[in-house]
């Protein structure tokens, strides 16, 4: 049976309604060594197919963990989607997001920097660009033409260099807070970042692309 190592704390993800550059210190200083490589094994399906096991007990989000148990899916998953939950219901608590009894999740602050920078672009770039939205599983982001092209751009550098540090994911973890929370943390590899920069070039059919990033780094990739 293959080792799996998994996240003991998902506390330290991006706040998506601040300043990547302020949001770091929303996180714990410690964090254990563990690989999040080996959440690849997985798919995007694999963290959706928790959903039934979902609900919402006063305002925060419960995972029937027996019940998944029970479904055969994966031990691996089912602990790391209850810390994320952990992370999610603290956000509840410090009145920074609400969840609804249909899972949707609503952001109480805002910061309008990704706003009115598509405000600006709006007269020669296609698509939206949001900043990332809270969902039980991770966070949608959507970049418009211009932004995708920016952001597959500073994936493939990151390839390129294979300098993958807190520091080098600063600006794209702005976009995918999963990759801010894994910085510290061994397995993120150039392969991955060559991938996700080749994708988000292959979406782009001229109006940007929306990405669904989970909590476990994970993603899907769709045209705008």
């Amino acid at each position: 049976m293959r080792k799996i190592f998994i996240l003991a704390l998902l506390t330290i993800f991006l706040l998506p309604t601040v300043n990547p550059v302020v949001a770091q210190s929303y996180g714990p200083s410690e964090i254990e060594n563990k690989n999040i490589e080996d959440f690849q094994d997985y798919t995007f399906e694999d963290i959706l197919s928790l959903e039934p096991f979902v609900h919402v007990e006063d305002g925060l989000l419960v995972l029937n963990e027996n019940g998944a148990s029970e479904a055969g899916i994966d031990s691996v998953l089912i602990k790391g989607q209850l810390e994320y939950f952990v992370f999610l219901n603290q956000q509840v608590e410090i009145n920074a997001i609400r969840v609804s009894p249909d899972l949707t999740i609503q952001t109480l602050s805002n910061n309008n920097e990704y706003q009115s920078n598509t405000l600006k672009r709006s007269a020669w770039c296609r698509g939206v660009t949001t900043s990332p939205e809270y969902f039980w599983w991770g966070y949608k982001t959507k970049l418009n033409s211009c932004d995708t092209a920016k952001v597959s751009s500073q994936a493939g550098t990151i390839a390129a260099s294979g300098a993958i540090t807190a520091v080098s994911l600063t600006v794209i973890g702005g976009w995918f807070p999963p990759l801010i929370a894994v910085s510290a943390i061994p397995g993120l590899t150039s392969g991955y970042f060559w991938l996700l920069s080749e994708r988000l070039n292959a979406n782009n059919k001229g109006s940007g692309v929306i990405v669904d990033m989970t909590w476990a780094t994970i993603y899907n990739i769709t045209p705008q």
